[in-house]
């Protein structure tokens, strides 16, 4: 019996090792995915779109060039944004969106792209400008109906036209103290109620200066 155990006995301190290591190995992998959740959940917390670390203004809208039938439809468009970061603490960069001119909330007119990315340091604010015609998105622009030719057309005849701005925007927000840990987030901002009055005895061209506070709802 002696002989025997002796014999068996590498065995089991071998087999000891093993489950010493796999217990090692899987506390360090306990460790480690724990410490993964906790940062993440402080990342999220901090840099998460809750934070909402970005606001929009939209500095002046103009049109030019209009001209409107019931059934054709020519215009420019032009937008200057300001973009602010409104965080002590993160970067938010902004990836090249498409933006769109609908007339009141719901018919896309225009689109333009801003091919740029935008880097928005903590308390910084970003300018662009974005020109709209039929150049704009790759010659992509949103085919308008004839009832909505028609409503500008008798929209014109009173003087004034009403439109929409609005932005699709995949953006990150960024933590400098965690080397670059953040989320990433995807944006709708919205500039509505802009009500341009037309100048001129054609009506061809309207502008809406000073700031207009645009929003920029919370992703779901």
């Amino acid at each position: 019996m002696a002989s025997l155990r002796c014999k068996l006995s590498p065995y089991f301190n071998k087999a000891r090792g093993y489950i010493v290591l796999v217990m090692i190995v899987v506390s360090l992998a306990t460790a480690i995915g724990f410490s993964l959740w906790f940062v993440g959940n402080y990342v999220d917390s901090k840099s998460g779109p809750g934070t909402d670390p970005l606001v929009l203004r939209l500095d002046a809208f103009s049109l030019s060039n209009f001209e409107v039938s019931n059934w054709s439809l020519s215009a420019e468009w032009e937008a200057k944004l300001t973009f602010g970061n409104q965080n002590g603490g993160l970067i938010v960069t902004l990836n090249p969106f498409e933006s769109y001119v609908n007339y009141k909330e719901s018919e896309a007119l225009s689109c333009a792209s801003v091919d740029a990315t935008l880097h928005i340091p903590p308390r910084k604010q970003k300018t662009v400008q974005i020109k709209f015609d039929s150049t704009g998105c790759e010659g992509e622009q949103p085919y308008v109906e004839d009832r909505v030719m028609k409503h500008l057309s008798e929209d014109k005849k009173k003087g004034y036209l009403s439109f929409s701005l609005k932005m699709h925007i995949d953006a990150s927000y960024s933590m400098k103290e965690l080397l670059g840990m953040g989320t990433q987030a995807a944006l709708n901002p919205n500039c509505s109620g802009l009500k341009v009055e037309l100048l001129g005895s054609k009506g061809t061209e309207g502008k809406i200066n000073g700031g207009h506070k645009c929003s920029i709802p919370l992703p779901k």
